[in-house]
């Protein structure tokens, strides 16, 4: 649970992005143990910043 895990969570999230996956594609859990919820949450984090970009970019 350090800033190098958080920042490859968030990267498979970003690919998941561009793969076309959702949200509710997300690998880890909110309910398991404490680096399975951190993961989750910084998946989710990557996930919705990169699907913000893709939304900024598609209306410009």
């Amino acid at each position: 649970m350090d800033r190098v895990t958080a920042l490859a969570v968030a990267a498979e999230a970003h690919k998941a992005v561009l793969n076309g996956k959702t949200l509710e594609n997300c690998p880890y859990s909110d309910q398991g143990g404490p680096e399975e919820r951190f993961k989750a949450r910084y998946w989710k984090l990557g996930f919705e910043e990169q699907s913000a970009a893709a939304e900024d970019s598609a209306g410009r």
